[in-house]
């Protein structure tokens, strides 16, 4: 029977210890990459919503403006006609809209009619004739 000898025992916890301090090294370096790209991307969003914040600060901006300009507009008695000429176009884009359907539907009904009427086989000799 093998008994275990005080430089193997040492050897063992040397190799054990040795072991464990290049886990150890191994699991922090790859905790502190893992914490630098979460702190890239915290950035990123933190960039990001700064950027938001400013573009709807800005949009507010450009609303109240907007409104100035109506009310303004519509104290002129401009307004009006803008709007009836919007929908006029409105109406003329529906029409428009309405007669390349039809078209539509027809070149689809013609071009139904030219192959002919399905009968739900498949062809299984198309060079026999």
């Amino acid at each position: 029977m093998s008994t275990l000898s005080l430089s193997s025992a040492l050897l063992v916890v040397a190799c054990t210890a040795g072991g464990a301090g290049v886990a150890w090294l191994a699991t922090t370096m790859h905790f502190r990459l893992k914490l630098a790209e979460i702190g890239a991307q915290f950035e990123l969003a933190e960039r990001a919503k700064a950027q938001a914040q400013e573009l709807a600060l800005q949009a507010r901006r450009q609303v109240e403006q907007l409104q100035q300009a109506l009310s303004e507009a519509k104290r002129d008695g401009s307004a009006s006609a803008a709007a009836h000429s919007a929908r006029a176009a409105a109406a003329a884009a529906a029409a428009a809209k309405a007669k390349a359907r039809e078209q539509v539907l027809r070149q689809l009904a013609t071009a139904d009619a030219d192959h002919g009427e399905a009968h739900g086989f498949a062809d299984t000799l198309p060079l026999a004739n």
